[in-house]
């Protein structure tokens, strides 16, 4: 008899969470642009509300641009109470589409469960290419998470979403 070994496929997850509302009350350039107190209240509440969901992703890979940053850091927190998990990733720091899943395609194979922290337009976009339904545009602190049968992150293409708003 003739066996043929089965490989289970590793289901890829992939969250593209838009930073929370920035401040346009300073004079800075757009990557030094802070959080507003809205936006730190914001992804203080979603955070916490799906605490239980974030908590199952391995890894928050965020663009440097300060709101973010400042994002990232206050989700890291309330999900991990450690900052670990969270990585700064400058290719992130990008309104184009195509950079970003160019970036999605190049992520480490050891990882199954990645949230990437960014902007609009390129998350919203990314996730409408990498779905294979029409998501809704991100708004700030929301996010969409695609769950993709394949194991490599190389591959992905057509996931199944899941739409989340702060305002859940």
């Amino acid at each position: 008899m003739d066996f043929k070994q089965v490989v289970p496929i590793i289901m890829k997850q992939l969250i593209f969470l838009r930073h929370a509302k920035s401040s346009w009350e300073y004079n800075v350039e757009d990557y030094d642009r802070p959080l507003s107190s809205k936006g730190m209240s914001d992804i203080n509440r979603v955070s916490k509300n799906h605490n239980g969901f974030f908590k199952n992703f391995q890894i928050i890979i965020t663009s440097p641009a300060n709101r973010a940053f400042h994002t990232s850091i206050i989700l890291t927190r309330n999900v991990f109470n450690d900052y670990k998990r969270l990585c700064v990733a400058g290719e992130l720091y990008s309104f184009n589409y195509e950079k970003v899943i160019d970036y999605v395609h190049n992520l480490d194979d050891k990882y199954t469960k990645i949230i990437l922290v960014g902007h609009n337009p390129a998350f919203s976009i990314a996730a409408r290419h990498l779905s294979q339904n029409f998501p809704p545009d991100l708004r700030t602190s929301d996010w969409i998470a695609l769950e993709f049968q394949q194991n490599m992150w190389a591959k992905i293409n057509k996931g199944n979403y899941t739409y989340e708003s702060k305002k859940s």
